[in-house]
């Protein structure tokens, strides 16, 4: 019998949706390897740390994610600082599903994740709050202004997800991404 074979960004999508609704300590190896269709072994091969190693293969593979579509489109030239925070406001809409899937940074910060987790965790809302800063201080914002306008910006953005995750609709986070280009540029 042959054995399944999963792609590594396969296992990390299928990983980060249970950990996404469950959060860390209600997923359990079983379930990873059930929604990955592999023996619990067939998982331990490929990550020897378990649960937690997956974990925080989810996290960067999130954190490069992040970056490459949200923080990268933030900092690309030639075009205005409210263009850019638009084009990232559509890759959080596609990575959140809308504001149906919840926070990677919430769920998996929560206790129970290792500190290595954590740590990329802090890494990634750092890169955030450094790559919104700059936008809006671009937009014309002090240096001061610019950085408290960025963490509330990232809080409501969580906050809608909280909000369209309980509801069970996304108004507020869409409302929430469509304000974000004039609450990060206009001074």
């Amino acid at each position: 019998m042959a054995h399944k074979t999963i792609s590594d960004e396969e296992m990390m999508t299928r990983a980060l949706d249970l950990f996404r609704t469950y959060g860390f300590d209600g997923v359990s190896l079983k379930q990873l390897a059930d929604s990955m269709g592999l023996e619990k072994a067939s998982l331990y091969y490929r990550f020897p740390g378990g649960k937690d190693e997956i974990a925080l293969a989810t996290v960067r593979a999130v954190d490069s994610i992040i970056r490459e579509h949200v923080f990268k489109p933030l900092c690309a030239a030639g075009t205005s600082p409210r263009r850019r925070v638009q084009l990232a406001c559509e890759q959080l809409r596609e990575f959140y599903a809308g504001g149906k899937k919840s926070c990677t940074l919430d769920v998996m910060s929560i206790p129970g994740a290792s500190k290595e987790v954590k740590e990329v965790l802090r890494g990634t809302l750092h890169a955030w709050l450094d790559a919104f800063t700059a936008v809006a201080r671009e937009g014309g914002l002090t240096v001061a202004h610019a950085r408290i306008r960025a963490e509330e910006a990232i809080a409501r953005i969580e906050g809608a997800l909280v909000i369209s995750r309980v509801l069970g609709e996304s108004a507020s986070f869409e409302r929430t991404l469509k304000q974000l280009p004039d609450f990060l540029t206009v001074a």
